[in-house]
Parts: structure tokens; C-alpha cells; sequence
């Protein structure tokens, strides 16, 4: 077994340790904007800062942190919020709402929501929108595997029989453990939202065949295709991409039929924030905004005008591609589905 690269680390979060950071941060410029950070970061400043900036002559600050406590600090002080803007995976987005934190659009404040993809407009029934989205596929080494899967069936059935040597999301794993581990396999096996025995029986199924393996970090994927400890990896379109031109052309990425399941991000106007953050908004939803940052990140745009760069076209997994678990009824099962998978998985 060969030795695991270095792959080096790309910070997604950045937790600011501080409320004199967040204090700090918001007293600095006319916005305070809450996103992750690494590659998401920067393709935010090109894409969305620069431009609103150039316009507006107005100063945006980037808070980096965890939406959790992102959201904690603005219940804390919710008269005079840290933030104004902020960027947050769908289970977060959808706790924002239910804990009043943010303001309803309007198409008179956000006029760019006309040019959004109907269903990533109106998931949030007007408080907050998804900004982009990236879907859970299949990278894979074309060099041990000459036939990779053409369903999620013939993964599953490939993976026990092993013709390979796989990694999926752990539980754990946040926008994806739940929806990808649990509801997609317990659907593909005659399951339900409310009947996921049928799909954690099919994982126990591939982890007994000594061929499955789980994953919560990304980084621990792209060292484990390296090193050729396994074979294939259920993992984000965009992530991939970028590994595969990064040098990495032995391997290769796809999403298995019916389709793979879509993590979102949404951008939101904090309550009590300044009115400001309505222009921001309409410029991040702009056909040129979002034309860069899909671009610039490999991931699809809520846009339904965007355009994407020659290099990257291919790589933008359509929507017709993508399968929309109910994110809305997942919270309230989430703790028993973690207790059924901590009881049969671990």
C-alpha cells in the first residue's frame, strides 16, 4: 500500500474565536458578509464583492466561521446583527427561517429573483434563495476501474461484489450524511422518508463486503484516491473537478443514473441588517455575477441566464441531473435517523 499524499488542506470553515472579531468585522464596512472560505471565498470577492464594490462604492467585509454559530451570534444580538448577508448550506437556511433570523425578498428589493430557476427561487418562500448548488456523483481511478457503474443499483451491487474499493459520506457529514447515506439509498431500495431500514440494510450490506469505507472530511477522499487505498468515492462535481485538472487526469467524474442528489447554498438578508444587503443580494444573483462564480468554483448557479467558460461547461452537472431529497421533512427525523445508523452502522 503505497503512502498517503499530501494533499494539503483547503479551509471550508474558519472559526473566528472572538465576538471582538465579529464586532470588529462589522464596524469596518458599510456590509458584513458571512461565507466560507478557501476557493469559495475568493471566487466570491472576483465574482460578487468586486463588482457591488466598483458599483456601490461601498465596503463589504467577509466573516468566515460555522453556520451554527453564525447563527447563534445573530439570535444573541438580533437587534444590531454581526452580519448582514449570509451564505448557508440548506439545513442551516431552513433553521434561519424557522428561528425568524432573516427578512422575506422582495422582487422590488431583489429584481435578479425574475432570472432564478423557478424551484431555487421559491424553496424558501421568499426568505432567501439557493445561490448555487453542487451534486454528489462518482470520481473514480479509470486505471483500477474499467467499468465503473451506470446506476446507483450497480454501485451498490458492484461495491458488495467487490469490483471495487469505495468511500461514502459518514452520518456525520454535514449536507450529505443524511441525504445521500440514508434517504438516497433508502429510496433506490423501496424506502421511504419515513421507512430508511431498506437503505441502511444496503449499507450495512457494502461495509460487510470489507469494500466500503466512510468519509467526513473531503480532503480524507482526494488522499485515499491517491495512495489507491480506495477505488471510487461518492463526492461534489465541483471538488472533483477541480482535483481531476489539478494534475490528477488518471481519474474521473460522473453522476450514476437516476441522478445525484444536490447540496444547495443560499444567500439570506439577516433580520435587522442594513437594507444594503438587498442590492448585494440582487448583484450575487446577477447573470454575470453568477456566470463568473459557477465558472470560477465549478458548481452550478441558481441563474437560469448564466453562462459558464469553455474549460468548465462540461464539468456543470444540469438540473435535469440532480435529485431533490425533501429537505423541509429531513430535520425532524434526523435524530432517529442518526440513532438507527449509530445502533446497525458503527
Amino acid at each position: 500500500m503505497r503512502k498517503t499524499a499530501s494533499l494539503g488542506r483547503v479551509v471550508g470553515f474558519v472559526v473566528l474565536a472572538s465576538s471582538a472579531a465579529w464586532s470588529g468585522a462589522a464596524g469596518a464596512a458599510d456590509l458584513t458578509v458571512g461565507a466560507f472560505g478557501g476557493v469559495w471565498e475568493q471566487s466570491l470577492r472576483k465574482c460578487v464583492i468586486a463588482p457591488f464594490e466598483a458599483k456601490s462604492g461601498k465596503k463589504v467585509d467577509v466573516v468566515l466561521g460555522a453556520p451554527v454559530q453564525w447563527l447563534n451570534q445573530i439570535s444573541a444580538r438580533s437587534a444590531k446583527p454581526p452580519m448582514d448577508v449570509i451564505y448557508l448550506p440548506t439545513e442551516n437556511a431552513l433553521d434561519a427561517i424557522g428561528r425568524g433570523l432573516v427578512d422575506k425578498f422582495s422582487a422590488d428589493k431583489v429584481p435578479n429573483m425574475a432570472d432564478l430557476d423557478p424551484q431555487f427561487a421559491a424553496i424558501g418562500d421568499g426568505y432567501g434563495t439557493v445561490h448555487n448548488y453542487g451534486a454528489m456523483g462518482i470520481i473514480f481511478n479509470k486505471s483500477t476501474v474499467k467499468d465503473p457503474p451506470k446506476t446507483w443499483k450497480e454501485f451498490v451491487d458492484g461495491t458488495i461484489a467487490g469490483k471495487w474499493k469505495a468511500t461514502m459520506p459518514n452520518i456525520n457529514y454535514p449536507s450529505g450524511g443524511l441525504t445521500i447515506s440514508v434517504w438516497q439509498f433508502a429510496e433506490m431500495n423501496g424506502g421511504s422518508i419515513d421507512n430508511v431500514q431498506p437503505g441502511l440494510d444496503l449499507v450495512k450490506k457494502m461495509r460487510g463486503s470489507g469494500n466500503l469505507s466512510f468519509w467526513s472530511d473531503p480532503n480524507q477522499v482526494l488522499n485515499g484516491l491517491k495512495s489507491g487505498d480506495v477505488d471510487m468515492a461518492l463526492y461534489w462535481d465541483g471538488r472533483a473537478w477541480s482535483f481531476i485538472d489539478d494534475g490528477n487526469k488518471e481519474f474521473d467524474y460522473y453522476n450514476p443514473k437516476p441522478g445525484a442528489v444536490v447540496a444547495m447554498t443560499w444567500i439570506q438578508k439577516v433580520k435587522n441588517g442594513s437594507d444594503l444587503a438587498y442590492d448585494f443580494i440582487n448583484t450575487a444573483l446577477s447573470k454575470e455575477a453568477q456566470s463568473c462564480f459557477g465558472s470560477a468554483i465549478r458548481y452550478g448557479v441558481a441563474s437560469s441566464k448564466a453562462t459558464f467558460g469553455p474549460a468548465v461547461e462540461h464539468q456543470i452537472t444540469k438540473i435535469k441531473e440532480l435529485v431533490f431529497p425533501p429537505f423541509k421533512e429531513i430535520p425532524s427525523r434526523q435524530a432517529k435517523w442518526v440513532e438507527m445508523w449509530n445502533k446497525e452502522i458503527r
